[in-house]
């Protein structure tokens, strides 16, 4: 009996390695344009649709995604994100190089987003996602990154529905999202006050070091349906959109806009339209060229409590300004160059990855010129 036992045991402790060498193994999947759902996603062996790859993973997994252009989706949908990883376990969604894996959607009738996230941890990385009829973006989860992306042209064809078409979108009820070094243009109907480049409705989100730039309507609207609480929009840029560069509507408990730059935006740099609340705290961002001023806390009957601290008024001397050829790399003569606040407690680097210093002041917008050798980012 006690030999039995024995090895039993021993079974069991092989079966028990075998279960987590499977598992280290799955850690990593590969998705390539010239490979094929029936492999089993191994670098040597890729899956070929990232709708596949996603459907191999859980919690910790890292999806790699091969340049190349890929246009699967589930009807209804989009790229649906639906499983869930933890905080210190996501699900990884990584293009193999950044901006090489485009997901195209051919403003297919019935598809929805590039990505639709409703599982929790799920991290969207280096991706170009365009021309999806709805919208780049729509997440109904908690916990998610949407990072390093270019967001682009989606939401584009005619439509008379209502519901905004917008680069990246979060529900209300949501909470923990974030939202970093994404370039966000273009997206929404033309002529569209209803479509814009981030429309958030979320609780604890924060939206570092984005380009958010010709969207239809807003860069960023803020919308506290069920109360918007601690937002920290850090060190973006917001500029040549339809309407504002930012707008803040209904619901608002602790917004914190800092270090930001506003510009040509075809209303206010910052606007807001009926809403309420409170512990709104804008500083060291700079306005200039918007349409009806740099901030307007008032419109539409909003009444929230706000403090405005240090203001920057001045051509920002980005390497190129105009619209149709938009580079928010900052010229040696910008004013905005360590006029922002040190943020360094929150992040430490650039859109383009270089360090921001952690003691001193902070360059406003999205790049760090400090060491920079990297080229500008084109659109």
């Amino acid at each position: 009996m006690r030999r039995a036992v024995y090895v039993n045991k021993r079974y069991a402790l092989c079966l028990g390695l075998v279960w987590v060498l499977a598992r280290a193994q799955a850690a990593e999947l590969y998705v390539s344009i010239h490979g094929s759902d029936s492999n089993p996603g191994t670098s040597a062996r890729p899956v070929r649709t990232i709708t596949r790859g996603y459907s191999l993973a859980a919690a910790g997994t890292t999806i790699h995604v091969l340049p190349g252009v890929y246009s699967d989706y589930t009807s209804g949908w989009g790229i649906h994100l639906d499983n869930s990883g933890t905080a210190v376990s996501p699900i990884v969604l990584k293009s193999q190089t950044r901006g090489g894996a485009v997901i195209e959607g051919r403003n297919a009738s019935d598809r929805n987003q590039g990505f639709y996230i409703d599982g929790n941890y799920n991290v969207v990385d280096g991706f170009e996602i365009r021309n999806c009829p709805h919208g780049g973006v729509t997440i109904y989860g908690n916990g998610n990154h949407i990072i390093n992306n270019r967001i682009h042209h989606n939401g584009n064809p005619a439509s008379i529905s209502t519901d905004g078409r917008d680069g990246v979108y979060s529900n209300k009820g949501t909470t923990d999202n974030y939202y970093a070094g994404n370039s966000v243009y273009d997206n929404g109907r033309r002529g569209s006050n209803l479509d814009h480049g981030f429309y958030l409705c979320g609780k604890n989100e924060m939206v570092l070091n984005n380009l958010l730039f010709r969207n239809a309507a807003c860069g960023l609207q803020i919308a506290g349906y069920t109360t918007v609480s601690n937002m920290k929009v850090y060190n973006n840029v917001m500029a040549w959109n339809g309407t504002s560069g930012i707008i803040l509507w209904m619901a608002l408990k602790g917004i914190e806009i800092k270090n930001n730059i506003l510009y040509h935006n075809g209303h206010w740099g910052l606007g807001s339209y009926d809403a309420h609340g409170g512990g709104v705290a804008v500083d060291h961002n700079l306005g200039f060229g918007n349409a009806q001023g740099a901030y307007n806390f008032h419109g539409g009957g909003s009444d929230y409590s706000y403090t405005l601290g240090t203001t920057l008024s001045a051509e920002p001397h980005f390497v190129h300004a105009s619209a149709g050829d938009f580079d928010a790399h900052l010229t040696p003569e910008s004013p905005a160059i360590q006029a922002g606040l040190n943020l360094h407690a929150f992040f430490a680097t650039g859109l383009d990855g270089q360090s921001r210093p952690a003691t001193g002041p902070w360059d406003l917008g999205a790049y760090s010129c400090r060491g920079s050798n990297a080229l500008p980012m084109r659109h």
